[in-house]
């Protein structure tokens, strides 16, 4: 019989690539964190700079936003309905 090993061995790894992929991905990870907090704070800011120029009370924000999505609401059904009876004619007057 021969001596040779057939079960995979952790010799088989190259320790300095295993370590490369490592650290590799630990400065990905770090510099994904860094990215997401960076537009966190972008995101923060700009929320901040609209509210302090809306002059509004948050209530008062929240219902202007209210009915503004409303009217956006019956403004598109209204144009739909509208070009559903200008552009097509029921079937049952076809013919």
């Amino acid at each position: 019989m021969t001596d040779r090993r057939t079960d995979p061995s952790l010799e088989d790894l190259d320790r300095r690539l295993v370590i490369g992929a490592g650290v590799a991905f630990a400065v990905a990870a770090l510099a994904g964190l860094a990215g997401a907090v960076m537009g966190g704070v972008a995101v923060l800011t700009a929320s901040s700079r609209w509210y302090r120029r809306a002059d509004l009370t948050p209530q008062e924000l929240a219902n202007l936003k209210w009915q503004q999505a409303k009217a956006a609401v019956g403004a598109g059904a209204g144009a739909w309905s509208d070009a559903e009876r200008s552009s097509y004619s029921p079937r049952s007057k076809r013919g």
